[in-house]
């Protein structure tokens, strides 16, 4: 009695397990081709970039007072100092560009997750992978994403 148990209970395992598998659509998405086609990470890029470039304009700016300083004899003292001082100027600014980088690389993965899932909710696709993760198979997703995207 208990092998037959057993043997239904194990069964029973089988089919349960093997029928959502056959039931599941799978789609990907190329992640790098949809996050470097978004029109927002462009915009997104773009803004970092001034940022970083006025950083570098700063930096350079301090750097030449820096050496002025230096020429003219100021002492190892005061020249320490002065960098201590440049160097808490600008950590704000330099914190300012990591933080916007993490703020937009967020908010450009959530918009790219949100439209994979109406994506795959209009295709009927349960299951929505990196294309890297595949062989073959599939059904490709990529296009529709970066158009619904870029709607917006």
């Amino acid at each position: 009695m208990k092998t037959l148990t057993g043997i239904l209970v194990f069964l029973f395992m089988m089919g349960w397990m093997s029928y959502p598998a056959a039931a599941l659509t799978i789609g990907y998405i190329e992640v790098q081709k949809v996050f470097s086609t978004y029109e927002k990470t462009k915009k997104a890029q773009e803004q970092i970039q001034k940022k970083e470039k006025d950083f570098q304009e700063e930096v350079s700016k301090r750097q030449k007072q820096f050496d002025k300083a230096k020429e003219k004899g100021t002492s190892d003292e005061e020249l320490k100092k002065m960098g201590g001082k440049f160097e808490k100027e600008l950590d704000p600014k330099r914190a300012d560009i990591v933080a916007s980088q993490q703020k937009m690389a967020q908010e450009i993965q959530n918009d790219i997750i949100k439209a994979t899932e109406s994506v795959a909710k209009e295709k009927g696709v349960d299951i929505v992978l990196d294309r890297q993760v595949f062989i073959t198979g599939g059904i490709d997703l990529t296009d529709r994403v970066i158009e619904v995207l870029n709607k917006k």
